[in-house]
């Protein structure tokens, strides 16, 4: 008989519940019945390992993003601020480590990440940095990433997005949490106006359906008298737009950081709560709290899985207990379907090649209809505004384009792994262990390619000399999701980020319209082959482990019926008594089973229900 005892209640969370449950199942019931793989898979998935815990900070010019980014941390110089400082580029602050200490700061360029002290920061990330505005340098980078010494947010990672380009959608799209990652996102406002109309139409159209969601009111201590009515007005326009409550706190950056610099004590204390920050640091913890329990609703919907197969299996065996003369004729009908899908298996190998060459060619019409949009808003921009936008800045324009590009073959490769799920794997297999295992695989093929551009050297030489940038696909770290990649939802598994390192692509805007034209056409081309390349790679290994598992698949599946048809023969051969014994013990055990899942859908909707937009 299978354990029936339940894990206790009392009063604990539903996460705490959910654990437990989860333990139990897998332990108690589906190893027991020789579900090993699918119990490591579901646990695996509850552990939430990878799963990122971040903040992204956006706003509009000026509105103190990078002081507020500093208060968080409790560190004034984190990210660089000043009155004629304006960020240009994305920042990441996550936690020293042994390999990214202190005092330090990291820079991620297209083709390696540099070290450098922490002083010279500003030198290569600000709009006014003397790197960035000497004509000498012929590469800047496009992201940076600075270890903060005992944070004050603790294990939690914050995205100082760029001051210029005003309040992207890129940004916020990195909130949009996946079951691997935890973010929220802080819109900042300041305390001279109350919510302006760009600023709510952004939060309309990015930040509506998302709970993670703070709007925070900087500048308190410029506007001492007006900055309590400004977020009471802020509260009633969220509330009039949006149809919810959104969270707005006033925040004084300066006090913040002030305070933080205190020695740790009652007055340390004291400073900071009246800066606001530590009310603004409680409800991010509270929010990833929420984010943080849907691993484990995951992990419980895979074991779930399980015991649907297993009751199933159950209820089979019941059906032949008391009515095996049905039952049997029903079992052989199964048998003989699958030996015929095993006798075809050759005509079947046909159609699986048809069907991934249609997801092949899918997944590339993705890609060029998104490279198509690309080039159209590129060129556009050229022709409206002339260069003369784009050498303003244009380490910021480099690093958008950037992500258009990763975006671009982001989307390829989801719709690529979708269809692989939904029209091939699933039908097939109904096994999220068989899926997992291949897109792993798939997966690692996608990694180190290697996409070709040329190097402008200068106006009249034009498009010259070779160079190599790296694509791959990364898997999530603590500041993987922060560095402004496009994130990579497969099905039933986060499969991490797609990079795209940029070559000299502001160096190709110093050059002129036409080598920065010419440029993104060979660049988009050589993005087009090397993707093509890459589905190529992953084709060339998916077909033959679908072949080898399906092949695997019907054998156990064969041997699985004509097992279940033997004892059903043997049961109708025993007496009354016998029957009425295995039946007894059947039907304890399916209740056992369903009683399970009851509970766990239960858990499952507390956990994600409580999440909202958190997902």
């Amino acid at each position: 008989m299978v354990d029936t005892e339940a894990p206790p209640n009392s009063v604990a969370s539903p996460a705490q519940r959910a654990d437990a449950l989860l333990g139990s199942i897998t332990e108690k019931i589906l190893r027991r019945f020789g579900y090993d793989a699918l119990s490591d898979l579901a646990t695996q998935r509850a552990s939430g390992a990878g799963q990122t815990r971040s903040v992204v900070v956006v706003g509009e010019v000026k509105r103190g993003k990078s002081s507020l980014v500093n208060a968080l941390v409790g560190w004034r110089g984190a990210s660089p601020v000043g009155v004629d400082v304006t960020t240009s580029t994305t920042i990441a602050l996550g936690n020293a480590t042994d390999e990214q200490p202190g005092g330090t700061a990291q820079l991620l360029f297209p083709d390696r990440t540099e070290q450098i002290p922490h002083a010279e920061l500003a030198d290569w990330v600000s709009c006014e940095g003397a790197h960035v505005l000497d004509p000498r340098v012929e590469m800047l980078p496009t992201r940076a990433i600075v270890p903060v010494t005992d944070s004050r947010l603790g294990e939690v990672a914050v995205l100082d997005t760029p001051g210029v380009g005003g309040l992207d959608p890129a940004y916020a799209a990195l909130a949009s949490a996946s079951a691997a990652q935890a973010c929220v996102l802080v819109i900042v406002c300041d305390a001279s106006t109350p919510i302006t109309a760009p600023e709510m139409a952004f939060i309309r159209e990015t930040g509506s359906s998302l709970e993670a969601l703070i709007v925070v009111v900087t500048k308190t201590d410029k506007n001492v008298r007006r900055w309590k009515p400004i977020v009471e007005e802020n509260r009633a326009l969220l509330r009039a737009h949006l149809g919810r409550d959104v969270p707005v706190l006033g925040v004084s950056s300066l006090r913040a950081v002030a305070a933080a610099e205190m020695p740790p004590g009652h007055g340390r204390d004291l400073a900071e709560e009246r800066s606001g920050i530590v009310e603004l640091r409680s409800l991010i913890h509270t929010k990833l709290a929420v984010a943080e329990d849907l691993p484990t609703a995951n992990g419980l919907r895979t074991a779930v899985e399980g015991l649907r197969t297993l009751a199933a299996d159950m209820t089979t065996q019941i059906d032949a207990a008391t009515n095996g003369a049905q039952v049997i004729p029903d079992l052989t009908s199964q048998l003989e379907e699958l030996q015929s899908l095993k006798d075809h298996s050759q005509q079947w190998e046909l159609h699986l090649q048809r069907d991934l060459t249609l997801i092949r060619q899918n997944a590339t019409d993705e890609l060029d209809r998104s490279l198509d949009q690309v080039r159209e808003k590129w060129t556009a921009a050229v022709n409206k505004n002339g260069m003369a936008v784009l050498r303003k800045n244009p380490q910021h324009f480099t690093a958008e384009m950037e992500r258009d590009f990763q975006a671009a073959m982001a989307g390829s490769i989801t719709v690529f792994l979708e269809q692989l799920h939904d029209r091939i794997v699933a039908p097939r297999f109904d096994s999220e262990v068989v899926w997992n295992e291949i897109a792993q695989q798939v997966l690692a093929t996608l990694a180190d390619r290697k996409l070709e551009t040329h190097q402008v050297t200068g106006k009249r030489q034009g498009l010259l000399d070779p160079s190599m940038i790296t694509m791959g696909v990364m898997g999530s770290s603590m500041l993987g999701g922060l560095i402004g990649v496009t994130a990579l939802v497969g099905v039933g598994a986060v499969v991490g980020v797609a990079w795209v390192g940029f070559n000299l692509g502001f160096k190709a805007m110093r050059a002129g319209k036409t080598n920065l034209l010419s440029w993104m056409r060979e660049t988009i081309g050589t993005t087009k082959t090397t993707t093509a390349r890459s589905l190529d790679s992953a084709l060339a290994l998916a077909r033959p482990e679908i072949v080898i598992r399906y092949r695997d698949h019907l054998k156990t599946s064969i041997e699985h019926l004509q097992k279940q048809i033997k004892d059903a023969e043997e049961i109708t051969r025993t007496d009354k008594a016998t029957r009425e014994k295995k039946l007894t013990r059947l039907q304890g055990n399916l209740k056992v089973v369903t009683d399970n899942i009851t509970r766990a859908e239960a858990l499952i909707g507390e956990l994600t229900t409580a999440s909202g937009g958190i997902r």
